[in-house]
């Protein structure tokens, strides 16, 4: 941090995330783009950083809220890099109980190259709704952008896993993503290549509560 700046106060930037994302899940102009599987995904426009579209998943998982978070919790203290693979590389810039800040190199497919991401992935479990894991772009003075690979920016990312009344097994994830992900890509592409990584990777999370990883790990 440059001499005579404040620190950003990370967890603030977590919470006011998870409040934003509260408030997005219930609204009602949402478009519903797939429903299959038990993964419902659906859009609204925004002009949110570039003009593109925000998203928004919506999932039953057949875990309790808590376990629900630790598959998307990033690096050696969550489950995420035991099961999916689209994340090169990994590194905690800054490690706290509350929150991680990494650098990511994300994997790219033939039509989008890789992309590199700085957040802050944050969250707990909370009795009143369930747990939540936000994730969020952050500017760190060690990781500017290069320009390869190329910065992706996560505008809105995050997820809550909220109580199923009645069953402490199981719990609902709304996920709500708007991500720039830089570079010259046709807004075409952009339209299709996020619901399509969003709903893998729901699909991803399901099939390994399937396979009971949380059991199978220290």
């Amino acid at each position: 941090m440059a001499e005579g700046l404040a620190s950003p106060d990370y967890w603030q930037i977590v919470c006011d995330h998870r409040d934003q994302i509260l408030a997005l899940i219930k609204e009602t102009d949402w478009v519903e783009a797939k429903n299959k599987h038990g993964i419902r995904i659906m859009y609204r426009d925004t002009d949110q950083g570039r003009p593109g579209r925000m998203f928004h998943v919506e999932a039953e998982l057949d875990v309790a809220p808590a376990i629900a978070r630790q598959y998307f919790i990033p690096g050696p203290k969550g489950l995420r890099d035991k099961f999916q693979n689209a994340i090169k590389q990994f590194k905690a810039i800054e490690e706290t109980d509350n929150y991680i800040i990494a650098h990511e190199v994300i994997a790219g497919n033939f039509i989008v190259s890789d992309r590199d991401t700085v957040c802050v992935y944050g969250g707990e479990d909370d009795s009143d709704i369930g747990a939540y894991l936000m994730g969020p772009s952050i500017e760190h003075p060690d990781y500017p952008c290069r320009g390869k690979p190329v910065r992706a920016t996560k505008h809105i990312a995050g997820f809550v896993f909220l109580n199923v009344d009645g069953d402490p097994n199981k719990c609902v994830l709304h996920g709500v993503a708007r991500i720039d992900l830089g570079g010259m890509v046709p807004l075409s592409i952009v339209r299709s290549f996020q619901p399509k990584r969003l709903f893998e990777t729901i699909s991803e999370v399901k099939q390994a509560i399937a396979n009971k990883l949380h059991e199978k790990t220290d």
